[in-house]
């Protein structure tokens, strides 16, 4: 939940001190007890392989939910997913660039 001011308890949204007894933010009117979808362990997943990729991590570094070390395992995944789908698109470039080349030339491709 939420600590006290003296303690270190902010907003997550407009990062202002909040008191343990407070349900809302005083200065911006969000929530301190529950946190969208998007900011969960389980919403950040599914943007992150269905629609954001590396762009996730904005969330991820945002999010009030996820602890310091879950943040640098889901950057080190997300940045791996994003490498291995690089490399992934290049090598699929170059398979193609291989079977178009040889098509021109009027050859069968090879290597396949």
């Amino acid at each position: 939940m939420t600590k006290d001011p003296k303690e270190g308890g902010v907003c997550w949204n407009c990062r202002k001190p909040v008191a343990t007894e407070d349900n809302f933010c005083r200065f911006c009117g969000k929530d301190v007890i529950s946190f969208p979808w998007y900011y969960q362990h389980w919403g950040i997943i599914v943007l992150t392989f269905l629609a954001l990729g590396p762009f996730s991590l904005v969330l991820v570094w945002r999010s009030p939910v996820i602890s310091r070390t879950a943040r640098w395992i889901y950057t080190a995944l997300a940045l791996y997913l994003t490498y291995a789908m690089a490399m992934g698109c290049y090598h699929l470039y170059l398979i193609v660039n291989n079977v178009a080349s040889s098509l021109l030339r009027g050859s069968l491709p090879t290597g396949l």
